[in-house]
């Protein structure tokens, strides 16, 4: 089988690179009790809000009266050219987002953007092939108005954009996006997604280390508690509370790559002038 038929064999390579040191996240963890809260406020249902994170900051989403699904977005605060994309994520780290997953940015920058840390929510059953975090895309009008007939409905990326508009964003800046507390379950002979009502208690939460300065977008899906009606409006939605900590750890530098352009010698060649 080739290497490239499926990136799990990055874990049974020596790619000192890339691999995650798992230490530096303990004591990120360790310190917990030492952060300070920095900012907290609640999302309501069906709506966008984007917010600012510092490196070596961390970023948590919360359940709060039930089971919500939150997308989110990242971006690079000083230069949004470089944006969180979902499937080089996939690719490195695996579809399924879990303490330890790395969220990456696009080329040529291809830097982890930030770090899960933790993950309180317990699937049920435990032993269940449904998970809750992903690396994917986000529901537009556009879609909901395929599937149901109905034009005009809430989805997240008009909520992305009540996000980032303040930020002086517009729609070409919405690339993809990873999901919280979204129980997922991906068929594995015809790769379809489907989503059952979360599993997350109110208190529940995840967490991110902010790698670098971001902007993060969240929207609170209409999908809601993952089984809402969108057309019909029938069904549960809640709020997605937001917490911002300083953890008083500062990222460590990820290697930059070497700019190949210059000396590149294969097919490829820059426009002609």
């Amino acid at each position: 089988m080739s290497e490239m038929a499926g990136m799990g064999y990055m874990s049974d390579r020596k790619l000192p690179q890339y691999d995650l040191d798992a230490s530096f996240y303990d004591q990120v963890r360790a310190a917990k009790p030492r952060y300070e809260l920095v900012d907290r406020f609640e999302l309501p249902p069906l709506s966008g809000r984007g917010f600012k994170v510092k490196k070596g900051q961390t970023f948590r989403f919360v359940t709060v009266g039930g089971p919500q699904i939150g997308d989110v977005a990242l971006w690079n605060a000083h230069d949004t050219r470089e944006y969180f994309v979902a499937t080089r994520t996939w690719v490195l780290e695996g579809f399924v987002i879990k303490v330890g997953t790395r969220l990456w940015s696009e080329v040529p920058w291809m830097r982890p953007m930030a770090t899960c840390i933790e993950d309180t929510v317990t699937p049920e059953p435990p032993d269940s092939v449904y998970h809750h975090s992903d690396s994917r895309t986000h529901c537009t009008s556009e879609l909901w108005e395929m599937r149901s007939g109905v034009a005009g409905l809430d989805s997240c990326h008009l909520n992305f954009l009540q996000a980032i508009e303040p930020f002086g964003l517009s729609e070409a800046d919405i690339h993809g996006n990873f999901m919280v507390h979204q129980k997922t379950y991906v068929e594995p002979e015809k790769g379809r997604a489907r989503v059952a009502r979360g599993d997350s208690k109110p208190g529940d939460y995840i967490s991110f280390y902010a790698e670098t300065d971001l902007l993060v977008a969240l929207s609170t899906c209409p999908m809601g508690d993952g089984i809402r009606d969108v057309a019909t409006g029938e069904g549960e939605a809640y709020p997605i509370g937001v917490e911002v900590h300083e953890t008083g750890i500062q990222p460590r530098e990820f290697p930059k790559w070497t700019d190949w352009r210059p000396g590149w010698t294969g097919k490829w060649a820059p426009p002609q002038a």
